[in-house]
């Protein structure tokens, strides 16, 4: 059975990024969930392929090359992104935590019980670990 994963924005920095401080494990996992199906949502592309991204040719290529494998899935977000604004104001302002609205869609994905995900890979696990021990993943 074809395991899912979703991703987090970090990962693909750290993929990446030589300098990046998750390069390494970045490096290590992406050979671990090799021929697994793999979520990459939206709003992480828009902050990977960043201006900064972009002036990077080698970074663009390489990145261009891993998501171009047939093992990646592109989320939309349409059915996430109002909620999740309402989440970023309401969990800011209630727990005094620093989600951004790309964290804030990606729980609201954590939450979809339709959207199959068996593991999930970031390096800021607390901002999902609720969602996360919810769902199970």
């Amino acid at each position: 059975m074809n395991k899912t994963i979703l991703t987090d924005t970090c990962f693909w920095l750290g993929l990446i990024d030589p300098t990046d401080q998750f390069h390494s494990e970045s490096t290590t996992i992406v050979e671990l969930i090799e021929g697994y199906q793999i979520i990459f949502p939206w709003p992480c592309l828009y902050e990977t392929i960043s201006t900064h991204l972009t002036r990077r040719r080698d970074r663009l290529i390489l990145l261009e090359q891993l998501i171009s494998k047939p093992n990646i899935i592109f989320l939309d977000d349409t059915d996430y992104k109002t909620e999740a604004l309402n989440q970023v104001f309401q969990l800011n302002r209630s727990t005094g935590s620093a989600y951004s609205l790309t964290d804030c869609v990606i729980r609201e994905i954590l939450k979809d019980i339709n959207v199959r995900i068996d593991f999930m890979v970031t390096f800021n696990a607390r901002d999902f670990k609720d969602v996360c021990d919810q769902r199970f993943v």
